[in-house]
């Protein structure tokens, strides 16, 4: 526990307050990008219970989100009352230059480790992601 927060401050991203054409980007807006996937569409209402907001706060950050062409929503194939929500490519490239560490950063991290210490470091990290998926797993299944 002591560790992470040294790992994140050397390797922490400044955040991105804007999308390519200038619009300003909330907080809130970039947590719901960090949601959203370019190929797998989910539901404003899914995505509002998931992050602990209203539909109708939801609704708004998805209008905006929309209007600045970060998202996408359409009508479900099967289903013509449900709202499905994408990514867009212009989303897409906001949402990774918004995420919490920046690879060149990491990548230094491991240049300056012998091999070695490289190659453990990895397996632990590769270790600590195996069981953390696990248990991501086990929290959805008791929520659903």
């Amino acid at each position: 526990m002591a560790a992470y927060p040294t790992i994140y401050l050397a390797c922490h991203r400044e955040h991105v307050h804007a999308d390519e054409q200038g619009n300003p980007i909330t907080e809130n807006q970039a947590s719901v990008l960090d949601h959203l996937d370019i190929a797998r569409p989910t539901t404003p209402s899914r995505l509002a219970e998931h992050m602990g907001v209203s539909r109708s706060t939801m609704s708004s950050t998805i209008s905006r989100l929309v209007h600045t062409g970060l998202v996408t929503r359409k009508r479900a194939r099967n289903d013509h009352r449900s709202i499905e929500l994408t990514l867009t490519l212009a989303g897409r490239r906001v949402q990774e230059q918004n995420t919490v560490l920046n690879p060149t950063l990491v990548h230094q991290i491991f240049t300056l480790m012998p091999a070695q210490e490289a190659d453990s470091a990895l397996a632990g990290i590769e270790t600590l992601a195996k069981y953390a998926a696990i248990l991501l797993k086990r929290r959805k299944r008791e929520r659903d």
